[in-house]
């Protein structure tokens, strides 16, 4: 405990676990020695993503970027997540974890000696580093733990980026990313609410895919439903089949400028809401606007300023 508090001061013990504040953050973290060295660390839902890392040979990897210490193997049941995920502060602190001091019998010379041992993973909501026999240097766990901080706070770095967007926007941000969870962008369009978030899974059955939403609920519904699916997104990617409404929603002149500005990949008029959906992490603050006033000008279109 005194090498993980002299890496993050304030660090603490609380009902078995370790609470560690990271950029306004508090991590909730396991950590053991023996019999096996391991970290465990929580981070906000992650919607079936897997993601696992360890050492191998080089020329293996094909999800890493150029910069990235090219004997690291990357395992993911989402490459477009995970590229997103393995940003350079991940990136960095992954390879700054393999370093270990080491010494010279010859010489006195201060030695970096790589360390393959351990191995990350991000599944079930937890990143965890394991090795298979047990750590006898607690500088070793907290160099693990950073590590494993460094990618359980991915989603609060992530939720920086649509903070920026949120403020040109006029919405409000959430202070991290949770897949399949609460919005990261909530923004008022008249009279409906209009949010963003990001999930993988449109139903129990689907394997998974990186996907932003804008959604919002019907105010005054008619009933009229409309799906609409981009010619180049995989059959794959599609929604599941939109339920039958009191007739096909007509799209005006106002809601055809607005879908040619936001170019979704898909458009869900259900009865009672709407989703339009980007495939992968759509960052574009024009489309993502234009989605925005489409779904506020779907929801409640007797009291939105364009009618």
């Amino acid at each position: 405990m005194s090498a993980i508090a002299e890496r993050f001061p304030g660090a603490r013990e609380a009902d078995g676990r370790i609470e560690i504040a990271v950029g306004g953050t508090t991590y909730r973290a396991r950590v053991a020695m023996e019999p096996v060295g391991h970290v465990s660390v929580q981070v906000p839902a992650t919607d079936g993503f897997e993601l696992a890392l360890r050492w191998t040979d080089r020329g293996i990897a094909a999800t890493r970027a150029p910069s990235f210490d090219d004997s690291f193997l990357v395992e993911t049941n989402d490459v477009a997540l995970a590229n997103a995920w393995l940003d350079p502060d991940v990136r960095d602190a992954l390879i700054a974890s393999r370093y270990v001091a080491g010494s010279s019998p010859l010489r006195d010379t201060a030695l970096l000696l790589r360390d393959g041992s351990w191995e990350h993973e991000l599944r079930g909501d937890e990143v965890t580093a394991r090795r298979q026999t047990k750590e006898t240097s607690a500088i070793r766990i907290a160099d693990m733990l950073a590590a494993s901080i460094a990618i359980a706070s991915r989603p609060a770095r992530w939720a920086q980026t649509f903070a920026t967007l949120g403020k040109r926007l006029g919405a409000e941000a959430a202070t991290r990313v949770e897949l399949g969870g609460k919005p990261i962008l909530r923004v008022r369009r008249g009279a409906a609410e209009v949010t963003v978030r990001f999930l993988r899974r449109l139903g129990p059955a689907d394997a998974g895919r990186l996907r932003l939403v804008v959604s919002a609920h019907r105010v005054g519904s008619g009933g009229e439903t409309l799906t609409l699916i981009a010619d180049d997104l995989p059959r794959a990617a599609w929604p599941p089949a939109n339920e039958r409404g009191g007739g096909t929603l007509r799209i005006d002149e106002r809601a055809r400028a607005l879908l040619d500005a936001a170019k979704p990949s898909t458009t869900i008029v259900r009865p009672h809401d709407i989703e339009l959906t980007f495939d992968g992490a759509a960052a574009d603050v024009d489309r993502l606007g234009a989605a925005i006033e489409l779904a506020g000008y779907w929801a409640a279109p007797a009291t939105t300023p364009y009618r």
